[in-house]
């Protein structure tokens, strides 16, 4: 027969067994991605397997991703109701990272701080620069031709008699043009000649790699309680949520695709030397002056393309007036390219 103390432990035993509670844990501890729905099976625990789990840490608040059932409500992240305002489940293709989009000086929002990518399109850099041209001083030279008599020297209308005497330049050395005989029938001036150069300065280098637009991709660390093919990440107002993957991709499920963006680039480009051309200088305003008895003072003048049917005796003969000065244009040549390299594809919900 039992005694008062065997009946009373047998009760308190008795009562313990009646009020355990029996938990569903099918969804804790799932991973984002495929297969990770809360609720995908049901487990049965004791009232010692209870008492376990609320050893380790299940009153707490849910973290929405850390695919973790955290407050013991069966329900993991995303499937968890605690999580309706700050998570939404996104399309995840295979191989892309959930995240936020924003400018590149822009610091990542809450919830998308697991990393940071830097894509940049449209990417620009021809040419070359830092070559500078000095013009030099403008210059003019003139072949004159010698007519034997007076008569062929008027007669020559299309101004292509004579024989060619000497080329002279703006500076007068008082020798004859005719070598000093008295023998003389005028004097023809062809087409002035036009020297004109400039000299380069500065050191030729590509012109600098510039890209178009710049933005952030904002890494979120995905969690759990989605549908196959899904992750759950951070919700975002206004959404600029999208998912970035390497090379050219599709995107299944979303509203925008990019393929255009690209995380560097390789510069092989170099420059030659730099040079000029030299252009628009001109003898316009530049005439000859004829002298007499072997000095250079004015005796008659020609201008270009003319001719003069006067005497004159052994005279000397150059340039007077003022050259139009030319303008350069600094020239360089430029091999190797400029191209982007990590293509990336982003896939945007808006």
């Amino acid at each position: 027969m039992m005694n008062f103390r065997g009946l009373a432990v047998a009760a308190l035993v008795g009562l313990s067994a009646c009020s355990a509670q029996e938990r569903n844990f099918g969804g804790a501890g799932g991973v984002g991605g495929a297969g990770g729905d809360a609720g995908a099976g049901t487990t049965t625990h004791s009232s010692a397997s209870m008492g376990m789990s609320t050893m380790t840490g299940c009153m707490g608040a849910e973290d929405c991703f850390n695919g973790a059932d955290d407050d013991c409500d069966e329900a993991v992240d995303c499937a968890d109701p605690d999580c309706a305002e700050g998570a939404v489940c996104l399309t995840a293709p295979t191989n892309f990272q959930p995240g936020a989009l924003v400018d590149a000086a822009e610091p990542c929002p809450d919830g998308f701080t697991a990393g940071e990518t830097l894509l940049f399109r449209g990417l620009s850099g021809s040419g070359c620069e830092g070559c500078g041209c000095t013009p030099n001083p403008t210059d003019c030279a003139a072949d004159l031709y010698l007519y034997a008599q007076t008569s062929q020297c008027e007669a020559d209308e299309g101004l292509r008699g004579g024989t060619l005497a000497k080329r002279v330049g703006f500076p007068c050395d008082e020798t004859p043009i005719n070598n000093g005989f008295v023998s003389w029938g005028g004097v023809r001036a062809g087409p002035f000649e036009v020297i004109q150069s400039c000299t380069a300065t500065g050191t030729a280098i590509p012109a600098p790699a510039r890209w178009a637009e710049s933005k952030k991709f904002c890494h979120a660390s995905p969690g759990a309680g989605c549908g196959a093919g899904e992750v759950c990440a951070p919700k975002l107002t206004p959404a600029e949520q999208c998912a970035l993957v390497s090379g050219s991709a599709t995107c299944s499920g979303y509203a925008r695709r990019e393929s255009d963006w690209f995380r560097g680039y390789t510069d092989t480009r170099t420059c030659s030397s730099c040079a000029c051309t030299a252009s628009g200088g001109d003898c316009n305003y530049v005439r000859v002056e004829l002298g007499n008895d072997y000095s250079c003072f004015d005796h008659a003048e020609m201008s270009q393309g003319s001719r003069y049917c006067g005497y004159a005796y052994s005279p000397p003969a150059h340039l007077v007036g003022k050259p139009t000065n030319s303008t350069c244009t600094a020239r360089t040549s430029l091999s190797g390219s400029l191209d982007p390299t990590g293509q990336s594809t982003l896939c945007c919900v808006k």
